[in-house]
């Protein structure tokens, strides 16, 4: 009977220590996930700060996606966004299960019909993002944010939030604000 005790508890013990290897991933639709490597930013690539002066002085793109590459555990350039990109071609470009960094040239009018622009550098951290890349993101903000001077700061978990973070909708829904009928008030 002892014999039998003890069996069950080193079938217990084994069985926790497989299930925290491999783990049943539900946020990739129970797909089983298993870590390899875990994300760390150590420093930011040389790199990022030319594309950022092409994208601020000679705005040569519209955005830039940066993200942690994880050999080289540095922040690098994903993707540069051509000069006619649209914020469609900058949410495709925004991964659904991993956190990004990126800077977005916010192109408007205002009222009185002048041109002007925004510099938004964004932290996208989605909800289905792993907790060592949001927790690898935030503490490599810092390091990237030191290099991108003149952007507004804003975060976004999700494709719906993007617009209103980067004050699109809300510029938008300005623009349609109508005193209406003095009668009315």
């Amino acid at each position: 009977c002892f014999f039998i005790l003890v069996l069950c508890i080193i079938i217990i013990i084994l069985a926790i220590l497989i299930s925290s290897v491999i783990s049943n991933h539900t946020k990739t639709g129970g797909e089983n996930q298993v870590i390899e490597k875990r994300v760390v930013a150590a420093s930011v690539d040389d790199s990022c700060g030319e594309h950022y002066t092409a994208f601020k002085i000679r705005r040569k793109h519209k955005f830039l996606v940066f993200k942690i590459d994880l050999e080289s555990e540095a922040i690098v350039v994903d993707v540069a966004g051509g000069k006619k990109a649209t914020i469609d071609d900058f949410k495709a470009c925004l991964p659904y299960t991993d956190c990004r960094f990126a800077v977005y040239d916010h192109e408007y009018t205002t009222a009185d019909g002048r041109p002007a622009d925004k510099l938004f550098f964004l932290s996208w951290m989605p909800h289905n993002a792993t907790p060592y890349s949001k927790m690898a993101y935030a503490s490599g903000k810092g390091m990237l944010r030191e290099l991108l001077d003149g952007v507004i700061d804003t975060t976004c978990s999700q494709l719906d939030q993007l617009e209103e973070a980067l004050g699109i909708v809300q510029e938008a829904a300005e623009d349609e604000d109508d005193p209406g009928d003095p009668d009315d008030w």
